[in-house]
């Protein structure tokens, strides 16, 4: 386990690295700038071993709130909002006032789901990322709650992390928490529990995980794993972490035995397919047979309309849907489609070489061709 885990940290070269409110917070509502403190001084020892860093930051809509003292819990959207746009330049205050005792500049990047589900503005975004790094810039991103809506938010910084970690071929994602990584229980029920050092992403059960809301982050330990699962299918390994603890990163690259290390899958993922894979929004649901799944899976085929047994949701052509077995229910592949889910309905279970007879045209034989479709 520690020789899988010094292989991966010796080839991180490019790092992503996410800390939570919990962490920011010290467990109080109010920022901590010792902890902001002691993470930018581990960033800058990261870097000055040539590694470079992205860092994904919460705890803007905390740090407004130190000027407005209002229930956060109890706030609805707008007021959020309010907070985060206050809150955003006091936080990038802190973090400036440390990264320049560190002769490091750093620049502020806010988004928005949407970037990920325009293949244009993603590249854009990515290669503007990428010339930050190249400019010796260290990236602080966070989402932009000022703007965010249900249809373009993340969720939590632990996705937008996945998804940047994603976009820009890190070597390492390292989410920085409130405790000191996942358990095989519930720490705050059981004394008992083990702090588990390292775990496969095709060997998690779910089952062990149990969150507690709290009323400054939306992001728990179920977050975190589903974070690292996205990145684990593009070969990134992800490492769970107490961000309240100094020196915390240079010690997980010291090879010190902390938090709990996902380690990540072995499949090779093209850039258009990882696109694929964490940009875009899911339109409908296909669910196959199981031939049709074992050919997807197991033999690197294209979806054809022989295989499918129902569809669900309405879609155009191009948007990606979700490819479910339908006699174990799960989900198993997504991908760009070449026909709309009114098409679709049409030629349910026939042959490819009948599609145009029913159409009156045919776009393709495949209903998701190989080259558009990435497998969960």
């Amino acid at each position: 386990m520690k020789e899988d885990r010094k292989f991966f940290i010796n080839k991180a070269k490019r790092v992503v690295v996410k800390i939570g409110s919990k962490a920011l917070s010290n467990g109080k509502e109010k920022i901590s700038r010792k902890i902001i403190q002691n993470l930018v001084t581990s960033i800058s020892g990261l870097r000055k071993n040539n590694i470079e860093v992205i860092l994904i930051t919460s705890g803007a809509i905390l740090a407004g709130n130190e000027f407005l003292k209002i229930n956060i819990k109890n706030s609805n959207i707008i007021k959020k909002q309010v907070l985060s746009s206050l809150g955003q330049i006091k936080l990038m205050t802190i973090y400036s006032e440390f990264f320049q005792k560190e002769k490091t500049r750093v620049s502020q990047l806010l988004l928005t789901n949407d970037i990920f589900q325009d293949r244009k503005r993603f590249l854009n975004a990515r290669a503007m990322i990428l010339e930050l790094l190249k400019m010796n810039i260290v990236p602080i991103v966070n989402e932009n709650d000022t703007v965010s809506i249900d249809e373009i938010m993340f969720g939590d910084n632990d996705i937008l992390a996945s998804k940047v970690a994603s976009m820009v071929d890190a070597n390492f994602l390292i989410l920085l928490t409130d405790t000191d990584g996942l358990y095989d229980g519930n720490p705050k029920k059981n004394k008992n529990v083990n702090l588990l050092s390292m775990i496969s992403d095709d060997q998690f059960d779910r089952n062990i995980l149990s969150d507690s809301k709290d009323n400054i982050s939306s992001g728990g330990m179920t977050s975190k794993i589903d974070a690292a699962l996205n990145v684990s299918k593009f070969g990134i390994p992800t490492i769970i972490a107490n961000g309240m603890k100094k020196d915390i990163l240079l010690k997980i690259f010291s090879f010190k035995d902390i938090g709990t290390m996902i380690s990540p899958s072995n499949k090779s993922v093209k850039s258009r397919k990882k696109w694929i894979g964490i940009g875009l929004k899911t339109s409908g649901k296909i669910f196959v047979d199981k031939g049709a799944a074992e050919a997807i899976v197991k033999k690197g085929k294209s979806l054809l309309p022989s295989g499918i047994k129902k569809v669900e949701g309405n879609f155009e052509k191009g948007q990606q849907v979700i490819i479910i077995d339908d006699s174990s229910k799960k989900n198993i592949a997504r991908g760009l489609i070449s026909y709309s889910s009114e098409d679709l309905t049409k030629i349910i279970g026939i042959k490819s070489s009948q599609i145009e007879s029913v159409l009156g045209y045919k776009y393709s034989d495949e209903i998701i061709n190989r080259d558009n479709l990435i497998v969960d």
